[in-house]
C-alpha cells in the first residue's frame, strides 16, 4: 500500500451501500466496505489504463506507418521528377538509373525542401 494516502468523499445510493455491506459481510472480518471501493476503483483505472495504452500504441504505430509511407512516395516521386528532367534533356539510355541514383544522392535535401515548403504552408 503507499505511504501517503488521500481520503476522498463519495455519495452513493442506498441500494449500493446495502449491496456493500452484504458484499463485505460475506468476505469475513478482514474486508471492509473501503477495501471492496478501492478494489472497484482500482479495477476501473486498470482497466483505463489499458485503454489509454492500447490508443497510445495505435497512435505511434499509425504515425510509424504514415512516415514509412510518406518516405517511399516522397522518394518515388524524386525518381519520377529526376526521371522526367533526365528525358528532357534526351538521355534516355540509363534514364531510370539515373534518376534513381539522383533521386538518392538528393533525398536529404529535397526532404528538407518538402518539411520547409510544410512548414510555410502550416504558419498561413
Amino acid at each position: 500500500m503507499a505511504s501517503k494516502t488521500v481520503r476522498r468523499s463519495i455519495n452513493i445510493t442506498p441500494e449500493m451501500r446495502d449491496m456493500l455491506a452484504q458484499i463485505a459481510a460475506k468476505q469475513g472480518r478482514d474486508i471492509t466496505e473501503a477495501d471492496l471501493i478501492r478494489d472497484a476503483i482500482r479495477l476501473y483505472l486498470d482497466q483505463q489504463a489499458d485503454l489509454v495504452d492500447s490508443r497510445r500504441h495505435f497512435q505511434k504505430s499509425l504515425q510509424a506507418q504514415l512516415e514509412r509511407l510518406e518516405a517511399a512516395l516522397t522518394f518515388h516521386m524524386h525518381v519520377i521528377i529526376h526521371l522526367v528532367a533526365t528525358l528532357h534533356d534526351g538521355e534516355p539510355g540509363h534514364a531510370i538509373d539515373e534518376a534513381i541514383i539522383a533521386a538518392r544522392r538528393d533525398r536529404q535535401r529535397l526532404l528538407a525542401r518538402i518539411d520547409a515548403v510544410r512548414d510555410l504552408k502550416a504558419e498561413s
